[in-house]
């Protein structure tokens, strides 16, 4: 079970992207999901088929990946402002937003 207390541990453990693509395993986690999951892959991107063509989650960037976890039965994309959880058994989707820091005294006063 993904509960509160995971997410914000795969956010503690993932800060920056991955520098090395292929040490993600993509094709291997792409091949399980497509089973349930309309994913197309190239070079440079991937794209999430079954969603609208407007929502702001259906196309994304290998590059922009911080890392890629695999829970019983969901597989969990990790970015820098969101976590994308793919289900292994059926065609649901679930994105987490990762909620803002509450800004300093400093960051009010000087707007940063």
């Amino acid at each position: 079970m993904i509960t509160d207390q995971v997410i914000k541990e795969i956010y503690k453990k993932y800060t920056k992207p991955c520098k090395n693509i292929a040490e993600l395993g993509l094709d291997r986690y792409l091949s399980i999901l497509k089973e349930n999951h309309n994913i197309s892959s190239d070079e440079m991107e991937i794209v999430v088929e079954d969603l609208e063509e407007f929502n702001p989650f259906r196309m994304f960037l290998k590059r922009s990946i911080y890392g890629i976890l695999e829970f019983d039965r969901m597989i969990a994309f990790v970015f820098r402002s969101h976590i994308l959880f793919f289900a292994k058994e059926d065609n649901q989707l679930r994105v987490h937003i990762r909620p803002e820091k509450p800004q300093s005294l400093f960051g009010k006063l000087f707007g940063r």
